[in-house]
């Protein structure tokens, strides 16, 4: 006997009331490691305890929003911002293009997740754990 499932390739039964995949401001988001690079300094081990405890329990807080609510949430508690290419100081990888706008996350803190967005998708790329990633204004 086969799942009830709204997607084939999806596990998981569809959430009753879920929104459109056209209105992904409406959905949670999902959260992407793959294209961050280990060992830059910016990394997820390259944090201590501490802070990958504080990086989890702030991605749990988030997947329970919106993106929606998280636009609309002050920028260093849950919500988020924007920041131009220019002021980021660490190594991006090369498969980020030019035409990326990148969006701070924060956790522990006001310690920064630098990253972009695609659909319901944040792409982590930084994790700004000693406040070296970007200029500080």
């Amino acid at each position: 006997m086969k799942p009830d499932r709204k997607d084939s390739r999806s596990p998981f039964k569809a959430r009753l009331g879920a929104a459109t995949s056209e209105n992904t401001d409406a959905q949670p988001p999902i959260f992407s490691f793959e294209m961050m690079a280990a060992d830059t300094g910016y990394s997820v081990n390259c944090c201590q305890n501490d802070d990958q405890a504080a990086l989890s329990r702030q991605l749990f807080a988030l997947s329970r929003l919106s993106w929606r609510d998280i636009k609309s949430a002050h920028r260093h508690g849950l919500g988020t911002e924007k920041m131009e290419r220019g002021s980021i100081k660490a190594p991006l990888p090369a498969s980020v293009t030019e035409d990326v706008t990148f969006l701070v996350l924060r956790f522990n803190g006001k310690k920064a997740m630098i990253g972009y967005r695609d659909g319901r998708t944040f792409h982590i790329l930084l994790l700004d754990h000693k406040f070296t990633a970007y200029k500080h204004g």
